[in-house]
């Protein structure tokens, strides 16, 4: 009896907490004097968290990403201007409200492709609103830097991993190939990637096709991912995956899905 008690509870756990992980990214509001040649910027960063989130930064671009607890979101963010994409320094962050501590957990570098990562940890129960200052410095010749882009593939694969992870729970992730395959013709220059451009009625869209690995605790399997993306909104449309071979398992618990 205890024993079924026991694997019963384990079992609302995992359900808990995988309803608990999921992603939102949206833009951030022009603050007035907007200007992406700035030397210095700044942004007010406003969301609500509840348990766990990490909130990452990347141009103009915010996710908000939900650990554990209640879906996070955005209380009206706004920036002066996109974090530079070739050079930042002096990037600090100076808390202005919430109940626990805020931390930067990793700053923007071309290690990271110059995105921001913040910690929330709010662990008391029912949420709190978080609010807090971020600035820095242009390091290289911000006349020089070109405008903020969207990364379609990046986002599509971001898009990918948040609904495989909704529906495999905490410890499952997935491992990208460094190449995502497109049928048309086009190829995205600079970088290790393709995609087709919609023509027609469905001009302004692009499909986005890639292979990855998939994990878990029990299992690893192969899939093939891909998205729709609309170009004039920067915006993924669909995202979706499936496993393209038999996987491999450790054991008889959970399959992935």
């Amino acid at each position: 009896m205890n024993r079924l008690l026991l694997s019963c509870g384990a079992i609302l756990l995992t359900s808990s907490v995988a309803w608990g992980q999921s992603e939102i990214q949206m833009r951030a509001r022009q603050r007035p004097g907007w200007d992406v040649r700035a030397r210095e910027g700044r942004c007010e960063i406003r969301v609500w968290v509840d348990n766990r989130a990490e909130v990452r930064m990347r141009g103009d671009t915010i996710f908000v990403r939900t650990m554990e607890g209640s879906k996070g979101r955005d209380e009206g963010s706004s920036c002066s201007q996109p974090i530079p994409y070739n050079g930042v320094r002096g990037f600090q962050i100076r808390q202005t409200a919430g109940r626990n501590k805020v931390a930067l957990a990793e700053e923007p570098s071309r290690v990271n492709n110059y995105t921001a990562m913040i910690a929330i940890d709010d662990p008391q129960g029912g949420g709190d609103n978080y609010a807090f200052d971020v600035t820095w410095q242009a390091e290289a010749d911000v006349a020089a830097v070109p405008a903020p882009f969207f990364d379609d593939v990046r986002a599509c694969q971001d898009t990918v991993r948040a609904r495989f992870q909704s529906q495999n729970g905490r410890g499952s992730y997935i491992d990208f190939n460094a190449f995502a395959d497109g049928r048309g013709e086009n190829q995205v220059q600079g970088r290790d990637s393709g995609r087709s451009q919609g023509q027609g009625r469905n001009r302004g869209q692009e499909s986005i096709q890639g292979h990855g690995s998939a994990r878990s605790f029990n299992e690893s399997r192969e899939l093939t991912y891909s998205c729709l993306i609309d170009t004039r909104q920067h915006q993924v449309l669909s995202g979706n995956y499936q496993y393209s071979a038999a996987g491999v398992r450790t054991n008889d618990r959970r399959q992935l899905r």
